[in-house]
């Protein structure tokens, strides 16, 4: 089971695998959800939300992918903030942080943190998910480190230059 991060989503959409690009990742993606494989916390949802573009719009097609979370979670949220203050942002214009959700439930589920963030080192002000998750022995992944497990190959076509 994948619990994505705000940040997987949105590199890969934004940044390394865009849609008009990589149509038959998203389509994986879309089977790995069929699947009940890959979900997000709800806090995932209003965080893409703030930008309110096609990522949200996806997203907004697939919300049951985006779980509220019980009260064993609610604990687990509780702990990682309390054992981690340094992980808890300054500032959240709207209260919304999704970061220790994700975590939380990978905790809960036994399951994999998928996120495009990258652990910081030994004396960083802040500290980021895979940290954390190092912290508590929760595996975290790419993007592309999904595409690798899943052993999804994508073949290109001809290229036409003109």
């Amino acid at each position: 089971m994948y619990w994505f991060d705000t940040s997987a989503f949105l590199h890969g959409w934004k940044r390394d695998y865009p849609p008009d690009v990589f149509a038959s990742l998203w389509l994986n993606l879309d089977k790995l959800i069929s699947s009940s494989r890959l979900f997000a916390p709800d806090e995932v949802l209003y965080e893409l939300e703030r930008g309110g573009d096609d990522i949200f719009a996806w997203a907004k097609q697939r919300k049951f992918v985006f779980q509220a979370p019980e009260a064993a979670v609610q604990e687990i949220v509780s702990r990682i903030v309390e054992e981690h203050p340094s992980f808890v942002p300054e500032t959240s214009h709207d209260g919304v942080w999704a970061d220790p959700w994700v975590i939380a439930f990978a905790i809960h589920t036994n399951g994999r943190v998928v996120t495009g963030e990258k652990p910081t080192g030994p004396g960083a002000k802040i500290l980021k998910i895979p940290n954390i998750c190092g912290h508590y022995g929760i595996n975290y992944l790419s993007l592309l480190d999904v595409i690798r497990l899943e052993d999804w190959k994508f073949l290109t076509g001809s290229l036409i230059v003109s």
